[in-house]
């Protein structure tokens, strides 16, 4: 091998590691910066279930202004924003947001674009969320509030089963859309399971109530 081709090679191999190295060293800082982030959107998401509205409201400010951060600090170090742990970063605060919209019923205003697979994996997430809320509302005995919850749950559905783009594009959604759909079907078979209870219930109350 001539000598100048080697010297090249090697110039080639040091830049190259030099440039992997300063990748590495920049996403190990954003992912303890998603870290952060993301157990935020947790406490958001809890705060919204115990209807602590503000203090999810704050969270959410939190959250946006820590997205920004982590997005600008990607774009400096040479890190695109479609990396998957921010993808992940986004689609958990859609998914506060979404949990915030539906216990509060108050508009949150997002001041940030997410890629458009984390929003499609936010929502495909919220259809098992609502799956939990659903069970607890039966739980409650609050049965009007469950099938509320079901009927969102199938819109949600509807919704993103038509998608058909492939693991190239969204890598382990159409998986997704299988647990949504299994999600869907059991929540139905135990909520219809529910009303035929209360149904027969009813009846039986009917029948004794009448005079003998």
């Amino acid at each position: 091998m001539p000598i100048g081709l080697n010297t090249r090679i090697n110039l080639l191999v040091k830049s190259s590691y030099d440039f992997l190295r300063r990748q590495e060293d920049a996403k190990y800082e954003l992912l303890r910066m998603i870290s952060s982030l993301i157990k935020k959107c947790r406490q958001s998401v809890k705060a919204s279930y115990a209807h602590d509205f503000p203090a999810s409201r704050r969270l959410l400010e939190s959250i946006q202004r820590d997205i920004v951060k982590v997005v600008k600090t990607a774009s400096e170090k040479g890190v695109h924003y479609t990396w998957p742990p921010i993808v992940q970063a986004y689609q958990e605060f859609l998914e506060a947001v979404f949990i915030y919209w539906f216990t509060s019923g108050k508009e949150y205003r997002l001041k940030i674009e997410p890629p458009p697979a984390s929003i499609l994996y936010a929502v495909s997430d919220l259809i098992g969320e609502l799956k939990r809320v659903m069970m607890e509302h039966l739980r409650r005995g609050e049965l009007k509030k469950a099938e509320e919850t079901y009927w969102r749950m199938v819109q949600l559905y509807e919704n993103v089963s038509t998608i058909a783009l492939g693991d190239a594009v969204l890598p382990g959604f159409k998986r997704k859309i299988d647990v949504n759909r299994a999600s869907v079907e059991s929540a139905y078979a135990v909520l219809n399971e529910e009303l035929r209870r209360k149904a027969f219930l009813s009846s039986m109350e009917k029948y004794f109530e009448q005079p003998r």
